[in-house]
Parts: C-alpha cells; structure tokens; sequence
C-alpha cells in the first residue's frame, strides 16, 4: 500500500529564504529516510501507521536538531498530513463517464 505525507511550509509568514533552506533539509531527510519526493508530496510503500510514523520521526530529529540553531520546524510548517494513494482522485483526468470513444471510419 503507498502513503503520501505532503509538507507545504508557510512562505507567506516566514521569510522565503529560510524557508526554501528548510525544505532541503527536509527533503533531505525524508529521501535517507525510504521516501520518495515528487514535488511537496513524499510517497512510501507501507501501511498508514508506519508511513505516518516514519515522517514523524524525520521531522522530530530534524525539529531536534534545528532547536539547537535556534529554529522550530513546526513554526514553519503550514501543512503536514498523509493520506492513502489508492483513495486519491486526480481531477486533471475526465471522470469515467465523461470519457467516450468514438468508432468511426480513418480517412
């Protein structure tokens, strides 16, 4: 089963700079850690639980660490949630029944 965690951090309060550094060291993290990036999102093949509490870990040790330069990565942070991929929707594809096949003669 493959579990997404997307992180959005809050550049509209924190200044954009410190922020983006914040991302990398993010991602970072989450990449040693088994998960894959693509875009804010990361993705693992594990269960809810284990997907969940694998990024939680990651942004703890990274929270712990920050701490000591005076940051607090939750501050940052504007989202932080995981969801199951297999109960994903991608709107950019039409819903099935808007979908037609025309059978018609190749000119």
């Amino acid at each position: 089963m493959a579990y997404a965690i997307v992180i959005n951090l809050d550049y509209e309060n924190h200044p954009p700079a410190v922020c983006s550094e914040l991302w990398n060291v993010i991602q970072l993290g989450m990449l040693q850690a088994g998960f894959k990036c693509d875009g804010r999102r990361f993705t693992i093949n594990l269960p809810e639980h284990q997907a969940c509490k694998k990024a939680r870990h990651v942004i703890d040790d990274l929270e712990d660490h920050l701490e000591y330069h005076r940051k607090h990565l939750y501050r940052f942070m504007k989202d932080f949630y995981a969801y199951d991929l297999d109960a994903t929707s991608n709107l950019l594809v039409p819903d099935r029944e808007e979908l037609a096949v025309k059978v018609g003669v190749l000119a």
